[in-house]
């Protein structure tokens, strides 16, 4: 999920920043507050709930937290913690998902656009520390609000930056990797494995199976029973065919092994899916 500011043209309004630090055993205290707030861990693992979400935010990831949000920590963190933060407010920034935010990329100006993670560990946030230690010595020098908020902008800018390289990446992967989920489908009932299609493709392995993963949420042999177990499920509504023979139909010549899937995914079992579904048909009428 990201907060997003289609047109960033009212500046966000910088209020204040700080650097956490301590030594003993620490957990954050639950409040609400009426700002967004950045957080960034630099030592040790912070553990914190936001909207009834736990998160445990590493060293390098970011978290920002909305207004009027309650949060509070989870779980003591142990040894030394250290971490940024800075409270802000701005009245344009919008909840979006991920595939919400890509297609809004596919047609307007990203020039315009602020995009700010509600949790991320995919970017390179060097800059953005260093960009905030900046920041954080002209607020504490008192320089003027204007230049805050210009400043304030910039740094919304570079966790812009690094986003929609992560985004980006993401839109080029899966428009890539369309073609080979088409493929998977329409020879899913198959003798396929990683291997071909592997090889069908010109991908290695391991790396298409990495991709495959990331940009799709689900690995290829799960991609693969997906398909077969939704047309086993057709096939047994639809048709009057055994299980044996449904099962050598999506590709399993072992008709106990495809029960053992079928239970697994579905959490019942091939006849008693029949079963379920021709009752339900005949409460219908």
């Amino acid at each position: 999920m990201y907060f997003v500011d289609k047109k960033y043209t009212e500046h966000a309004q910088f209020l204040s920043a700080g650097t956490f630090i301590t030594n003993q055993p620490w957990i954050h205290t639950e409040r609400v507050i009426d700002s967004y707030e950045i957080i960034s861990p630099i030592e040790s693992t912070l553990y914190i709930e936001c909207n009834n979400i736990p998160y445990a935010i590493e060293s390098g990831e970011i978290l920002v937290i909305p207004p009027h949000t309650r949060h509070k920590g989870i779980k003591y963190c142990e040894g030394r913690m250290k971490f940024h933060w800075l409270h802000f407010s701005s009245v344009n920034l919008s909840i979006h998902t991920e595939t919400e935010v890509i297609q809004e990329l596919n047609v307007n100006n990203a020039d315009d656009m602020i995009i700010l993670p509600v949790h991320t560990n995919k970017i390179d946030s060097r800059r953005f520390h260093v960009m905030f230690n900046q920041l954080l010595d002209l607020y504490q020098e008192k320089k003027r609000n204007n230049y805050l908020n210009a400043y304030l902008s910039c740094l919304l800018h570079e966790l812009t930056s690094e986003i929609l390289s992560v985004l980006t990446r993401k839109n080029v992967n899966g428009n890539r990797l369309q073609p080979i989920q088409d493929w998977i489908r329409i020879h899913a009932f198959d003798d396929v494995t990683i291997d071909k299609i592997a090889d069908h493709f010109k991908y290695n392995k391991s790396y298409l199976s990495r991709i495959y993963k990331e940009n799709t949420g689900i690995g290829i042999s799960e991609q693969i029973i997906t398909f077969r177990l939704k047309h086993a499920k057709k096939l047994l509504t639809e048709t009057d065919l055994s299980i044996v023979q449904i099962a050598s139909e999506v590709g399993y010549e072992d008709s106990k092994y495809f029960m053992r899937l079928f239970k697994k995914y579905e959490s019942i079992t091939p006849t008693q899916y029949r079963k379920t579904f021709f009752n339900k048909h005949y409460n219908k009428k």
